[in-house]
Protein backbone atom coordinates (compact mmCIF):
# COMPACT_ATOMS: atom_id res chain seq x y z
CA UNK A 1 0.00 0.00 0.00
CA UNK A 2 1.20 3.34 -1.04
CA UNK A 3 1.35 6.74 1.02
CA UNK A 4 -0.53 9.33 -0.61
CA UNK A 5 1.85 11.17 0.82
CA UNK A 6 22.69 26.98 12.10
CA UNK A 7 22.76 26.84 10.59
CA UNK A 8 25.58 26.51 12.32
CA UNK A 9 27.21 29.39 10.74
CA UNK A 10 30.55 28.11 10.57
CA UNK A 11 33.38 30.18 9.49
CA UNK A 12 34.79 29.18 6.38
CA UNK A 13 38.03 27.46 6.46
CA UNK A 14 41.01 29.24 4.94
CA UNK A 15 44.26 28.32 4.55
CA UNK A 16 47.26 29.70 6.13
CA UNK A 17 48.58 31.15 2.81
CA UNK A 18 45.01 32.83 2.14
CA UNK A 19 45.19 33.99 5.47
CA UNK A 20 48.20 35.87 5.45
CA UNK A 21 46.96 37.37 1.87
CA UNK A 22 43.72 39.01 3.44
CA UNK A 23 45.58 40.68 6.67
CA UNK A 24 48.48 41.92 3.86
CA UNK A 25 45.69 42.80 2.04
CA UNK A 26 43.41 44.40 4.52
CA UNK A 27 46.34 46.49 5.78
CA UNK A 28 47.47 47.51 2.45
CA UNK A 29 43.77 49.00 1.73
CA UNK A 30 44.26 50.97 5.20
CA UNK A 31 47.24 52.50 4.61
CA UNK A 32 46.93 53.46 0.58
CA UNK A 33 43.39 54.58 1.72
CA UNK A 34 44.50 57.90 3.57
CA UNK A 35 46.44 61.07 2.54
CA UNK A 36 49.75 60.55 3.50
CA UNK A 37 51.07 63.34 5.81
CA UNK A 38 53.08 66.23 4.10
CA UNK A 39 56.32 67.21 4.93
CA UNK A 40 58.01 70.49 6.35
CA UNK A 41 59.64 72.39 3.73
CA UNK A 42 63.28 71.32 3.09
CA UNK A 43 65.77 72.32 4.61
CA UNK A 44 63.89 71.44 7.92
CA UNK A 45 65.03 67.91 8.97
CA UNK A 46 62.24 65.55 9.29
CA UNK A 47 61.10 64.66 13.13
CA UNK A 48 62.91 61.43 14.68
CA UNK A 49 59.75 60.46 16.51
CA UNK A 50 57.58 59.53 13.24
CA UNK A 51 56.56 55.46 13.83
CA UNK A 52 58.42 53.08 11.89
CA UNK A 53 55.48 51.79 10.14
CA UNK A 54 54.99 54.82 8.79
CA UNK A 55 58.50 55.52 7.74
CA UNK A 56 58.43 52.21 5.86
CA UNK A 57 55.23 52.39 4.09
CA UNK A 58 55.03 56.33 3.00
CA UNK A 59 54.61 57.36 -0.51
CA UNK A 60 58.68 57.50 -1.81
CA UNK A 61 57.78 60.99 -3.00
CA UNK A 62 56.16 64.01 -1.11
CA UNK A 63 53.96 64.63 -3.96
CA UNK A 64 50.27 64.37 -2.81
CA UNK A 65 48.57 61.94 -4.55
CA UNK A 66 44.93 61.49 -4.68
CA UNK A 67 43.76 57.64 -3.38
CA UNK A 68 42.49 55.33 -6.36
CA UNK A 69 39.44 53.00 -5.59
CA UNK A 70 40.98 49.20 -5.09
CA UNK A 71 39.02 46.79 -6.43
CA UNK A 72 36.46 44.21 -4.68
CA UNK A 73 37.42 40.82 -4.15
CA UNK A 74 34.55 38.81 -4.41
CA UNK A 75 34.86 34.95 -3.28
CA UNK A 76 32.94 32.39 -5.91
CA UNK A 77 29.91 31.16 -4.24
CA UNK A 78 29.85 27.93 -2.47
CA UNK A 79 27.39 25.15 -4.64
CA UNK A 80 26.28 22.05 -2.97
CA UNK A 81 23.83 19.75 -5.38
CA UNK A 82 20.75 18.87 -3.67
CA UNK A 83 18.95 15.35 -4.66
CA UNK A 84 15.06 14.88 -3.90
CA UNK A 85 12.11 13.47 -5.37
CA UNK A 86 9.18 15.11 -4.35
CA UNK A 87 5.33 15.61 -6.28
CA UNK A 88 5.39 18.90 -8.04
CA UNK A 89 3.37 21.42 -5.43
CA UNK A 90 6.19 20.36 -2.87
CA UNK A 91 9.31 20.74 -5.17
CA UNK A 92 7.98 23.96 -6.26
CA UNK A 93 7.65 24.80 -1.95
CA UNK A 94 11.38 23.43 -1.65
CA UNK A 95 12.51 25.77 -4.77
CA UNK A 96 10.91 28.26 -2.36
CA UNK A 97 13.05 27.36 0.60
CA UNK A 98 15.72 27.28 -1.17
CA UNK A 99 15.80 30.67 -2.60
CA UNK A 100 15.13 32.09 1.18
CA UNK A 101 18.22 30.03 2.22
CA UNK A 102 20.24 31.79 -0.45
CA UNK A 103 19.06 35.42 0.95
CA UNK A 104 20.37 34.61 3.99
CA UNK A 105 23.41 32.76 2.87
CA UNK A 106 24.41 34.09 -0.32
CA UNK A 107 27.86 32.28 0.06
CA UNK A 108 25.96 29.81 -0.77
CA UNK A 109 24.11 28.25 -4.02
CA UNK A 110 22.01 24.90 -3.90
CA UNK A 111 21.46 22.91 -7.13
CA UNK A 112 18.41 21.04 -7.07
CA UNK A 113 18.22 17.70 -9.14
CA UNK A 114 15.50 15.45 -9.65
CA UNK A 115 15.42 11.54 -9.19
CA UNK A 116 12.60 9.30 -10.47
CA UNK A 117 13.27 6.25 -8.12
CA UNK A 118 15.28 4.96 -5.77
CA UNK A 119 16.87 2.56 -8.25
CA UNK A 120 17.41 5.58 -10.80
CA UNK A 121 19.41 7.11 -7.98
CA UNK A 122 21.53 4.10 -7.00
CA UNK A 123 22.24 3.23 -10.47
CA UNK A 124 23.47 6.71 -11.43
CA UNK A 125 25.20 7.36 -8.54
CA UNK A 126 27.17 3.78 -8.48
CA UNK A 127 28.01 4.31 -12.36
CA UNK A 128 29.64 7.86 -11.27
CA UNK A 129 27.24 9.45 -14.00
CA UNK A 130 25.89 11.79 -10.65
CA UNK A 131 26.92 12.63 -7.02
CA UNK A 132 25.08 14.61 -4.38
CA UNK A 133 26.36 16.80 -1.96
CA UNK A 134 22.56 16.45 0.53
CA UNK A 135 19.82 14.49 -0.76
CA UNK A 136 16.09 13.93 0.84
CA UNK A 137 14.85 10.15 0.80
CA UNK A 138 12.65 7.51 1.87
CA UNK A 139 13.84 5.13 4.18
CA UNK A 140 14.59 2.32 1.39
CA UNK A 141 16.93 4.87 -0.73
CA UNK A 142 18.68 5.41 2.85
CA UNK A 143 19.36 1.84 3.45
CA UNK A 144 20.68 1.60 0.35
CA UNK A 145 23.14 4.14 0.81
CA UNK A 146 24.04 3.25 3.87
CA UNK A 147 24.77 -0.19 2.60
CA UNK A 148 27.21 1.39 -0.27
CA UNK A 149 29.09 3.56 2.60
CA UNK A 150 28.12 6.80 0.50
CA UNK A 151 26.88 8.67 3.84
CA UNK A 152 28.28 10.34 6.55
CA UNK A 153 26.93 10.73 10.02
CA UNK A 154 24.95 14.04 10.61
CA UNK A 155 26.35 13.77 14.21
CA UNK A 156 29.64 14.64 12.78
CA UNK A 157 28.19 18.29 12.01
CA UNK A 158 25.96 18.92 15.07
CA UNK A 159 25.70 19.25 18.61
CA UNK A 160 23.67 16.34 20.51
CA UNK A 161 21.36 19.59 21.72
CA UNK A 162 20.24 20.10 18.28
CA UNK A 163 20.16 16.19 17.73
CA UNK A 164 18.01 15.81 20.54
CA UNK A 165 15.20 17.95 19.27
CA UNK A 166 14.25 15.85 16.72
CA UNK A 167 11.46 13.54 17.86
CA UNK A 168 13.07 9.77 18.99
CA UNK A 169 11.04 7.92 17.03
CA UNK A 170 12.55 9.68 13.84
CA UNK A 171 16.29 9.56 15.31
CA UNK A 172 15.39 5.42 15.44
CA UNK A 173 14.16 5.04 11.96
CA UNK A 174 17.81 6.68 10.64
CA UNK A 175 20.08 5.18 13.33
CA UNK A 176 22.55 2.08 12.66
CA UNK A 177 25.50 1.02 14.11
CA UNK A 178 25.05 3.71 16.97
CA UNK A 179 25.60 6.22 14.68
CA UNK A 180 22.81 8.60 13.16
CA UNK A 181 22.70 8.77 9.16
CA UNK A 182 19.88 11.44 8.62
CA UNK A 183 17.83 13.90 9.87
CA UNK A 184 14.19 13.11 9.40
CA UNK A 185 12.27 16.13 7.30
CA UNK A 186 8.88 14.62 8.25
CA UNK A 187 7.13 10.96 9.34
CA UNK A 188 4.52 9.44 9.66
CA UNK A 189 2.23 5.93 7.72
CA UNK A 190 1.32 5.48 11.73
CA UNK A 191 -1.85 3.54 12.30
CA UNK A 192 -4.81 5.25 14.29
CA UNK A 193 -8.30 4.85 15.56
CA UNK A 194 -10.98 6.22 13.52
CA UNK A 195 -14.61 6.64 15.12
CA UNK A 196 -18.18 7.33 13.91
CA UNK A 197 -19.16 10.35 16.64
CA UNK A 198 -22.50 9.21 16.22
CA UNK A 199 -22.03 6.30 17.08
CA UNK A 200 -19.34 6.22 19.65
CA UNK A 201 -19.52 9.20 22.25
CA UNK A 202 -16.38 7.98 23.24
CA UNK A 203 -13.22 6.01 21.90
CA UNK A 204 -12.03 3.40 23.79
CA UNK A 205 -8.75 3.19 26.14
CA UNK A 206 -7.88 -0.28 25.94
CA UNK A 207 -8.52 -3.26 23.74
CA UNK A 208 -10.69 -4.54 26.63
CA UNK A 209 -12.78 -1.96 26.19
CA UNK A 210 -12.19 -1.91 22.26
CA UNK A 211 -14.57 -5.41 22.28
CA UNK A 212 -17.05 -4.57 24.81
CA UNK A 213 -17.78 -1.41 22.94
CA UNK A 214 -17.23 -2.82 19.11
CA UNK A 215 -19.42 -6.35 20.87
CA UNK A 216 -22.43 -3.61 21.74
CA UNK A 217 -21.97 -2.21 17.94
CA UNK A 218 -22.02 -5.43 16.04
CA UNK A 219 -25.44 -6.61 14.63
CA UNK A 220 -25.16 -7.50 10.98
CA UNK A 221 -24.53 -5.87 8.93
CA UNK A 222 -23.41 -3.58 11.39
CA UNK A 223 -20.23 -4.43 12.92
CA UNK A 224 -17.84 -2.72 15.78
CA UNK A 225 -14.64 -2.72 14.46
CA UNK A 226 -13.15 -2.94 10.64
CA UNK A 227 -9.36 -3.60 9.92
CA UNK A 228 -7.16 -4.30 7.03
CA UNK A 229 -7.81 -8.00 7.92
CA UNK A 230 -5.08 -9.74 5.60
CA UNK A 231 -2.00 -6.46 5.81
CA UNK A 232 0.56 -7.32 8.76
CA UNK A 233 0.98 -3.92 9.24
CA UNK A 234 -2.60 -3.97 10.92
CA UNK A 235 -0.59 -6.37 13.26
CA UNK A 236 2.28 -4.85 14.31
CA UNK A 237 1.40 -2.35 16.52
CA UNK A 238 0.45 -5.04 19.15
CA UNK A 239 3.64 -6.51 19.19
CA UNK A 240 5.62 -4.38 21.27
CA UNK A 241 2.83 -4.59 23.98
CA UNK A 242 3.90 -7.81 24.50
CA UNK A 243 7.25 -7.35 24.30
CA UNK A 244 8.47 -7.48 20.78
CA UNK A 245 9.19 -6.56 17.57
CA UNK A 246 9.75 -6.75 14.33
CA UNK A 247 14.00 -6.38 14.49
CA UNK A 248 16.27 -6.64 17.22
CA UNK A 249 18.38 -3.03 17.59
CA UNK A 250 20.99 -4.51 14.86
CA UNK A 251 18.48 -5.01 12.84
CA UNK A 252 18.00 -8.56 12.66
CA UNK A 253 14.28 -10.05 12.29
CA UNK A 254 12.54 -11.10 15.47
CA UNK A 255 9.28 -12.50 13.80
CA UNK A 256 9.48 -16.00 15.43
CA UNK A 257 8.89 -14.99 19.02
CA UNK A 258 6.23 -15.77 21.89
CA UNK A 259 5.43 -11.83 21.40
CA UNK A 260 4.52 -12.44 18.20
CA UNK A 261 2.22 -15.59 18.87
CA UNK A 262 0.33 -13.38 21.37
CA UNK A 263 -0.09 -10.44 18.80
CA UNK A 264 -1.87 -12.67 16.52
CA UNK A 265 -4.00 -14.14 18.84
CA UNK A 266 -5.04 -10.77 19.76
CA UNK A 267 -5.55 -9.67 16.13
CA UNK A 268 -7.26 -13.06 15.28
CA UNK A 269 -9.87 -12.84 18.21
CA UNK A 270 -11.34 -9.76 16.78
CA UNK A 271 -12.27 -11.47 13.41
CA UNK A 272 -13.70 -14.91 14.39
CA UNK A 273 -16.05 -15.58 11.69
CA UNK A 274 -19.09 -16.45 14.31
CA UNK A 275 -17.89 -14.30 17.38
CA UNK A 276 -15.69 -11.45 16.32
CA UNK A 277 -16.20 -7.81 16.29
CA UNK A 278 -14.51 -7.36 12.47
CA UNK A 279 -15.43 -8.93 9.59
CA UNK A 280 -12.62 -10.28 7.43
CA UNK A 281 -12.18 -8.32 4.49
CA UNK A 282 -10.02 -5.93 2.16
CA UNK A 283 -8.71 -2.64 2.93
CA UNK A 284 -11.07 -0.65 0.26
CA UNK A 285 -14.18 -3.24 2.36
CA UNK A 286 -13.19 -1.64 5.19
CA UNK A 287 -12.92 2.04 4.15
CA UNK A 288 -16.18 1.91 2.18
CA UNK A 289 -18.22 0.02 5.23
CA UNK A 290 -16.99 2.91 7.49
CA UNK A 291 -18.00 5.56 5.04
CA UNK A 292 -21.21 4.26 4.22
CA UNK A 293 -21.68 4.28 8.14
CA UNK A 294 -21.91 0.31 8.97
CA UNK A 295 -18.35 0.29 10.90
CA UNK A 296 -18.64 2.28 14.08
CA UNK A 297 -14.49 2.34 14.42
CA UNK A 298 -12.15 1.66 11.50
CA UNK A 299 -7.98 1.24 11.70
CA UNK A 300 -6.51 3.14 9.41
CA UNK A 301 -3.32 4.95 8.47
CA UNK A 302 -2.81 8.72 8.69
CA UNK A 303 -3.19 8.92 5.27
CA UNK A 304 -6.99 8.70 5.89
CA UNK A 305 -6.75 11.55 7.31
CA UNK A 306 -6.96 14.03 3.88
CA UNK A 307 -8.84 11.26 2.34
CA UNK A 308 -11.93 11.13 4.87
CA UNK A 309 -11.42 14.98 5.17
CA UNK A 310 -12.73 15.18 1.68
CA UNK A 311 -14.94 11.74 1.13
CA UNK A 312 -17.21 13.88 4.04
CA UNK A 313 -19.21 10.91 4.41
CA UNK A 314 -19.57 10.69 8.20
CA UNK A 315 -19.09 12.49 10.91
CA UNK A 316 -15.68 10.83 12.31
CA UNK A 317 -12.97 11.36 14.87
CA UNK A 318 -9.67 10.06 15.45
CA UNK A 319 -8.08 8.76 18.51
CA UNK A 320 -4.99 6.98 19.87
CA UNK A 321 -4.42 3.14 19.13
CA UNK A 322 -5.94 1.73 22.26
CA UNK A 323 -3.69 -0.15 24.46
CA UNK A 324 -3.34 -3.27 24.80
CA UNK A 325 -5.10 -4.97 28.21
CA UNK A 326 -7.13 -4.08 31.01
CA UNK A 327 -7.38 -0.98 32.40
CA UNK A 328 -4.83 -0.54 34.99
CA UNK A 329 -2.72 -3.06 33.58
CA UNK A 330 -2.17 -2.40 30.02
CA UNK A 331 0.38 -1.66 27.53
CA UNK A 332 0.89 0.66 24.90
CA UNK A 333 -0.12 -0.24 21.23
CA UNK A 334 2.82 0.89 19.13
CA UNK A 335 2.48 1.41 14.65
CA UNK A 336 4.87 1.62 12.58
CA UNK A 337 6.24 4.73 12.04
CA UNK A 338 8.52 5.48 8.69
CA UNK A 339 10.24 9.25 7.75
CA UNK A 340 11.89 10.31 5.01
CA UNK A 341 15.27 11.89 5.88
CA UNK A 342 18.03 14.55 4.99
CA UNK A 343 21.68 12.85 4.44
CA UNK A 344 25.14 14.00 4.02
CA UNK A 345 27.32 12.56 0.96
CA UNK A 346 30.34 10.86 2.66
CA UNK A 347 32.15 12.33 -0.30
CA UNK A 348 31.53 15.74 0.96
CA UNK A 349 34.52 18.01 1.73
CA UNK A 350 35.98 21.75 1.97
CA UNK A 351 33.57 24.39 1.76
CA UNK A 352 30.84 22.44 0.57
CA UNK A 353 30.57 21.05 4.37
CA UNK A 354 29.99 24.28 6.05
CA UNK A 355 27.33 24.85 3.29
CA UNK A 356 25.52 21.52 3.60
CA UNK A 357 25.63 21.91 7.38
CA UNK A 358 24.02 25.22 6.94
CA UNK A 359 21.14 23.88 4.89
CA UNK A 360 20.38 20.91 6.85
CA UNK A 361 19.73 23.67 9.87
CA UNK A 362 18.11 25.59 7.90
CA UNK A 363 15.17 23.43 6.28
CA UNK A 364 14.52 21.48 9.34
CA UNK A 365 14.06 24.25 11.22
CA UNK A 366 10.16 24.16 13.28
CA UNK A 367 8.79 26.90 11.63
CA UNK A 368 10.09 25.59 8.39
CA UNK A 369 8.46 21.84 8.84
CA UNK A 370 5.20 24.15 10.44
CA UNK A 371 4.67 25.74 7.21
CA UNK A 372 4.99 22.58 5.13
CA UNK A 373 2.41 20.69 7.66
CA UNK A 374 0.43 24.03 6.74
CA UNK A 375 0.51 23.45 3.70
CA UNK A 376 0.68 19.79 2.99
CA UNK A 377 -0.36 18.63 5.99
CA UNK A 378 3.19 16.52 6.95
CA UNK A 379 3.92 15.79 10.50
CA UNK A 380 6.93 18.25 11.76
CA UNK A 381 9.95 16.16 13.44
CA UNK A 382 11.00 19.01 15.64
CA UNK A 383 10.43 19.07 19.36
CA UNK A 384 9.62 22.30 19.12
CA UNK A 385 7.25 22.22 16.18
CA UNK A 386 5.20 19.35 17.36
CA UNK A 387 4.75 21.36 20.95
CA UNK A 388 3.64 24.45 18.49
CA UNK A 389 0.34 25.95 19.31
CA UNK A 390 -0.76 25.17 15.52
CA UNK A 391 -0.66 21.11 16.29
CA UNK A 392 -1.82 21.28 19.57
CA UNK A 393 -4.90 23.40 18.95
CA UNK A 394 -5.49 21.03 16.06
CA UNK A 395 -7.36 18.03 17.42
CA UNK A 396 -6.43 16.15 14.42
CA UNK A 397 -3.21 16.99 14.32
CA UNK A 398 -2.36 16.42 17.91
CA UNK A 399 -3.61 13.29 18.11
CA UNK A 400 -1.67 12.37 14.80
CA UNK A 401 1.35 13.98 16.19
CA UNK A 402 1.17 12.20 19.43
CA UNK A 403 0.52 8.87 17.86
CA UNK A 404 3.87 8.99 15.91
CA UNK A 405 5.75 9.64 18.71
CA UNK A 406 4.49 6.80 20.11
CA UNK A 407 5.29 4.74 17.51
CA UNK A 408 8.26 2.18 16.63
CA UNK A 409 10.62 2.59 14.14
CA UNK A 410 13.17 -0.21 12.35
CA UNK A 411 16.75 0.21 11.77
CA UNK A 412 18.36 2.30 9.20
CA UNK A 413 18.85 -0.28 6.29
CA UNK A 414 16.20 -2.43 7.19
CA UNK A 415 13.59 -2.55 4.41
CA UNK A 416 10.47 -2.82 6.03
CA UNK A 417 8.69 -3.90 3.13
CA UNK A 418 10.99 -7.22 3.41
CA UNK A 419 9.34 -7.70 7.05
CA UNK A 420 6.07 -7.11 6.15
CA UNK A 421 5.88 -9.29 2.86
CA UNK A 422 7.12 -12.09 4.54
CA UNK A 423 4.28 -11.82 7.70
CA UNK A 424 1.37 -11.92 4.50
CA UNK A 425 1.14 -15.26 3.43
CA UNK A 426 1.22 -16.66 7.40
CA UNK A 427 -0.91 -13.54 8.21
CA UNK A 428 -3.53 -14.98 5.74
CA UNK A 429 -3.06 -18.58 6.31
CA UNK A 430 -4.14 -17.79 9.94
CA UNK A 431 -6.69 -15.01 9.70
CA UNK A 432 -8.26 -18.65 7.10
CA UNK A 433 -7.73 -21.23 9.76
CA UNK A 434 -4.99 -23.19 8.39
CA UNK A 435 -2.34 -22.12 10.59
CA UNK A 436 -1.87 -21.41 14.14
CA UNK A 437 -0.43 -18.58 15.62
CA UNK A 438 2.89 -20.19 16.30
CA UNK A 439 3.08 -21.93 12.85
CA UNK A 440 2.70 -18.48 11.18
CA UNK A 441 4.99 -16.53 13.12
CA UNK A 442 7.58 -19.42 12.73
CA UNK A 443 6.78 -19.47 8.38
CA UNK A 444 7.04 -15.68 8.86
CA UNK A 445 10.94 -16.03 10.45
CA UNK A 446 11.37 -18.40 7.42
CA UNK A 447 10.10 -16.42 4.77
CA UNK A 448 12.10 -13.54 5.82
CA UNK A 449 15.71 -15.64 6.54
CA UNK A 450 15.40 -17.08 2.78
Amino acid sequence: MTRRAACVKLPLMLTHARQMLLIGLSLFFVLTGCKPPTPPPSPTPRPTAVPAVVTVFAPPTPTSVTPQPQPTIKTPATAITLETSLPEAQTQALRDDIQAFQRQFPQYVVQLQQYDSPENFMSRLTAGESNFDVALVSPVLLGHLYAARQLTPVTNFFPSSFINDFAGVTLLGATRDNQLWGLADTAGFHLMLFYNRDLVDTPPQTTAELSTLAQQLTDAPHWGLAVNSYDPLWLVPWLPAYGGWLTDDAGRPTLNTPSMDAAITLYLSWQGRLTGIAPVITYDEARHRFLSGDVAMMIDGDWALTELARANKVNWGVALLPQVGETGASQPAAPLVLGRYWVVNAAVSGDRVPAAVAFLDFITRPERQLAWTARFGLLPTRRAALNDAAIMNDPILRTSAAQMQAGRAVPAGVNADTLLNAMREPLRGVIDGELTPRQAAEMMQANVEK
